[in-house]
């Protein structure tokens, strides 16, 4: 028998979207069970909490198309901290992107449009966004990012028409519950207790001889910016 593929369609492209690529996204949050709600995911090592976030194109050449990001929103360590101002910044500009919020409104309409009740009032939302592309590294393939997300102040921004939501979110993205304790966020210049063993440590510290943050993972010791340990304890994990 013979098998004609004549009709069949050609293959599609898995090449990123060209970096710059303005595009309507729509925003699911996919929930790790973690954080306020649920809606958070929490790192392997416990020591951070992010939206596990999928960009679903909405028009354009690339409709369709779907890419994905961790946006870290809490954590134990400075860096964390960094991550977590950058991440709140976009979800701000997705924000205003979706609700037609000028950047630069301070009005009380503006300021409460710019609140939510969860984060799960991100899933679901479209907004105007730009698509980066961050370089392969490593082992890891070249892969699209959100860059930024497109404000009524520029030129590139539309309205955007949200999808029907229903009231409250989805069974299949409906966080289950959780009773996992908050991990302890990192606070600038908070001193800690000295922990004896066998105590629940948290995952930062700070020496009160030197001022220095402190970190342990599993059983390691605590060092200080000295290099000096200061107590060695067994960290405990939440089942």
């Amino acid at each position: 028998m013979t098998l004609d593929f004549n009709d069949a369609p050609p293959q599609k492209s898995f090449d990123v979207i060209p970096a710059g690529t303005v595009a309507t996204l729509q925003l699911k949050i996919r929930p790790g069970n973690a954080g306020a709600g649920g809606w958070l995911r929490r790192s392997k090592a416990g020591d951070s909490e992010a939206l596990d976030c999928e960009f679903v194109v909405i028009d354009g050449e690339y409709a369709k198309r779907r890419f994905w990001t961790l946006m870290t929103v809490a954590g134990t360590t400075e860096g964390h901290a960094d991550a977590a101002a950058i991440s709140l910044a976009k979800l701000r500009g997705i924000l205003e992107s979706a609700r037609g919020i000028n950047p630069n409104d301070q009005s009380e309409a503006a300021k409460q449009a710019r609140r939510t009740e969860s984060y799960g009032d991100f899933d679901g939302l479209r907004f105007i966004g730009r698509i980066g592309v961050k370089a392969a590294e490593n082992n890891y393939a070249a892969k699209n990012i959100l860059l930024e997300a497109i404000t009524p102040d520029r030129r590139d921004w539309r309205k955007v028409e949200q999808a029907l939501r229903v009231a409250g979110p989805s069974t299949s993205t409906k966080p289950a519950a959780t009773n996992a304790p908050a991990i302890q966020r990192w606070r600038c210049g908070s001193p800690g207790k000295h922990p004896s063993p066998g105590t629940r440590a948290p995952s930062l510290r700070f020496c009160r001889s030197s001022r220095m943050r402190l970190t342990s993972i599993g059983h390691y010791p605590l060092l200080c910016g000295r290099n000096k340990p200061w107590s060695v304890f067994s960290r405990q994990r939440s089942p």
